[in-house]
């Protein structure tokens, strides 16, 4: 069965993301894997912000809920087609392009989906930092986004 990655952060250029992959997706009736990355690091070391546990547990839990309803949403559309889809929320120290790199290299996809931007922007040509270091980690093909 030919398998996708899909990996999306909530950006408006996530849509963009999904539109390219669906039918992709349908014409191989490929077994969808749909996964953002939710980096550790909210807080700038410079910055000095104290939280109670319960606040720390609150902010945590708000940041996993809004992630799993990314994936979820996205999820939707290619259950819609038929589509066997998984979703994965990663959440913790990695920075999204090793998260990606490594599930990528753990599991057998044939293709990874992203965009070529996300919720930092892009300047002009220039690819994503995310994008770009997927793209040479990948053992396997890569569609970016544009």
């Amino acid at each position: 069965m030919y398998r996708i990655l899909l990996a999306i952060d909530g950006s408006d250029h996530s849509k963009k993301v999904v539109d390219e992959a669906l039918p992709i997706a349908e014409a191989l009736k490929a077994e969808v894997t749909i996964i953002t990355v939710t980096w550790g690091n909210i807080v700038s070391p410079g910055v000095s912000i104290h939280f109670t546990d319960e606040e720390w547990n609150r902010i945590l839990k708000n940041i996993q809920g809004e992630a799993e309803a990314i994936v979820e949403k996205a999820a939707e559309t290619f259950r819609e087609k038929g589509l066997q889809v998984n979703t994965s929320v990663i959440f913790g120290q990695k920075t999204p392009s090793d998260a990606i790199c490594e599930m990528v290299n753990k599991k057998d996809f044939n293709l990874v989906v992203l965009g070529s931007h996300g919720l930092r922007g892009i300047k002009e040509a220039f690819l994503g930092s995310v994008s770009n270091k997927v793209a040479h980690c990948a053992e396997c093909n890569v569609l970016i986004v544009k």
